[in-house]
Formats: C-alpha cells, structure tokens, sequence
C-alpha cells in the first residue's frame, strides 16, 4: 500500500488488541523521510498492546531499533519475518534480554542477523538467512544450537564452515544455496549427514550466475 494508506492502516490497528498475525507490506515506504517516521512510531505504539500477536511479517523499512525493543517485550511471538527492502538503517548492538518465544527468525541479509546474535535469550528452531557472509555460521552453531530448520543463502562456504554446523545436532532440515560450489566431494556430504540422527532433507544448490 501506499505510506498514506500503510498511516490510515496502523492508526486503525490501535484497536485490534486480539491479533494474533499480522503481515505488512510497504514497498512504497521511503527510508528516513517523515512518514516512515511516522510509521514507525504508529506501528510501535499499535504493536505493544497486542499481547496475543504470534506471527508478524514486516518490511525491513518499518524496523528500526526502538520498533525492534517494542517487538522484543511481545510475551508470545514466536515468528518474524523481516523482508528485504533498500535499507541504510543501522542497527546498534545493544543488548537485549526479549524475544523470549521466538522460535522462527527469517532475516534478509546479515546485518539483520547479527542484531538478534546479541540477544542473550533466543531459542529459535527455524533460521532463514540471506545474503550471509564469511565467518558467520561458527556464530549460528554457538548461539542457536537448539536449530532444527535451517535455510541459508551466500556467496560461498568452505566444508570447515559447514562441518560447524554438527553443533546443532537436532537438525532435521537444511537448505543451502551458494554462488559457488562449496567443494565437498559424496563421503565428506555423507559424514555431514551423519552428524544430524534427525536429518530429513538436505539441500544444497548453486545460484544462477
């Protein structure tokens, strides 16, 4: 929608107190410009109250850090979805005792991801990550050893970098898309497989170049 529509939009969920999923979208929202502002704080003001919110999918130009603190106190949440939009917002590292239910994070870059690395109480089964750089699955595997789902897109990873991974032992699926082959011949895939006893499926593609 429109941001003047997005503003008519959150200023009416100030009532909806029972809502337990909400998904917004605002491809039309400019970063850093009044009305995401405005969004902003009217979509923060409308969050805190609803108790009950399970799920919330929102794009990436309505999270900020205040927004972030609201959704954090949110006693149910279990899912987020961040979607990628042009974004220059910086997220500051400062540490955080919420999101204390969320189970599933789907993030569209790093930068993301790393914000929610410094919270300190985080025990997600579902990870879905974009855009992910070097040296950063060892942070996963030590920070989320509880994953059982995990979807991971990036430019390359070395077999070291994936072998990290058997720290998440209760893993049950992986998806794995690269732009470059990750060089692991058939008995280093096998021996992968076999430090997961719940593995199900395991994917791993090259990306369209």
């Amino acid at each position: 929608m429109t941001p003047t529509k997005l503003l008519e939009a959150l200023n009416d969920l100030q009532g909806y107190f029972d809502l337990t999923r909400l998904v917004l979208q605002a491809p039309h929202l400019v970063l850093g410009d009044r009305q995401q502002m405005v969004a902003v704080q009217a979509l923060s003001g409308a969050v805190i109250h609803m108790s009950l919110l399970t799920h919330l999918s929102l794009p990436e130009s309505l999270v900020t850090e205040g927004f972030l603190l609201h959704v954090s106190l949110l006693p149910r949440l279990e899912t987020l979805t961040i979607s990628s939009t042009p974004s220059t917002n910086n997220l500051s590292e400062e540490k955080s005792h919420g999101f204390v239910s969320l189970r599933s994070l789907d993030v569209p870059n790093e930068k993301h991801l790393r914000r929610f690395l410094s919270y300190q109480v985080l025990d997600l089964e579902i990870l879905k990550v974009k855009g992910l750089g070097r040296n950063t699955l060892p942070l996963i595997a030590r920070k989320f050893p509880g994953l059982r789902q995990l979807f991971i897109e990036g430019a390359y990873f070395s077999p070291p970098e994936i072998f990290v991974l058997g720290a998440c032992f209760q893993m049950e699926e992986i998806g794995i898309m690269t732009q470059f082959p990750l060089r692991m011949d058939d008995p280093e895939i096998d021996r992968f497989r076999a430090m997961f006893r719940n593995l199900r499926s395991l994917s791993i593609a090259i990306q369209d170049r």
